[in-house]
């Protein structure tokens, strides 16, 4: 069994409290470094080239260039120890339950790839895509370096006392999204970045030769209970509708703009994965 990773910081502190009540967001850095960074970036690329289903993933995928990419993983920690006990214990969700004004549960939790190329999202509010509670928070723990050429966050500040108007996908209404002040926010590999599931963000396309992945995890307060397994139930139960359109669905909204590839396309790139296993 391996070592759990140890964490370079241990809590929030007041300032960070403050600007997260202020803001609906905060940047803390240097959570991992060294080779608990590196130990993590390992099991990313493993589960990137895991085919779904195995190990209880859920896999996603999108076209870029024609060739099928990951581009998001969920439902991690049921088959990965190192990952439970990062998200479910010690310092991640300490600061959940700071953040949160009470213990905290993990919700759900995912990796974003963003591989070169691939394509970003449109402005949104996570809230309308998170049912059964109205307030959570999200953790993006950065894998790579997150810049401005490939794809960081954008957030709005200030914005997360409430729901904005929403169009047909469950996205800000584009007028409204218009007339509002984004921000980037490049954090570096190690860092973490906090956001309230009513803050307004969005990230562009990678537009660079490296790949931007983060690992997301989610957390709402304890005393709604354990919403995890039910959450994944919900999703699951939607999906088996099946999908229209051209874009990748990844989300109970259509936030994600990436192209989606056909069943026999993922079904070849898969058995290709199996191959060189």
């Amino acid at each position: 069994m391996s070592e759990p990773l140890v964490a370079g910081v241990d809590g929030l502190d007041s300032a960070m409290l403050a600007a997260w009540e202020r803001d609906g967001y905060l940047h803390v850095p240097g959570f991992l470094s060294g080779s608990d960074l590196a130990k993590l970036v390992s099991l990313v690329d493993e589960i990137g080239r895991t085919p779904d289903g195995d190990r209880e993933l859920l896999q996603h995928y999108e076209l870029v260039d024609d060739e099928v990419r990951i581009c998001r993983s969920e439902h991690l920690i049921d088959g990965h120890q190192l990952l439970r006990e990062l998200l479910t214990e010690g310092s991640m969700v300490a600061m959940a339950s700071q953040l949160l004004g009470e213990p905290a549960v993990l919700y759900k939790e995912k990796i974003n790839y963003k591989l070169a190329g691939g394509a970003g999202f449109s402005p949104h509010q996570d809230a309308p895509a998170y049912p059964f509670i109205d307030t959570h928070t999200t953790c993006m723990l950065a894998i790579d370096d997150a810049t401005a050429i490939n794809g960081c966050l954008d957030v709005v500040s200030g914005m997360h006392g409430e729901l904005l108007p929403m169009d047909d996908a469950g996205c800000i209404r584009s007028d409204v999204a218009d007339q509002m002040q984004w921000l980037p926010t490049p954090i570096a590999a190690g860092d973490l970045l906090w956001f309230h599931s009513r803050a307004p963000h969005r990230s562009g396309p990678n537009r660079s030769e490296h790949d931007r992945r983060g690992l997301f995890c989610t957390y709402n307060a304890a005393s709604h209970g354990d919403l995890r397994h039910r959450y994944y139930e919900e999703k699951l139960e939607q999906f088996a509708h099946g999908t229209e359109g051209d874009t990748t669905r990844v989300s109970l909204i259509g936030d994600f703009q990436g192209r989606r590839p056909s069943a026999s396309q993922i079904a070849d790139h898969e058995r290709r994965l199996r191959e060189q296993a």
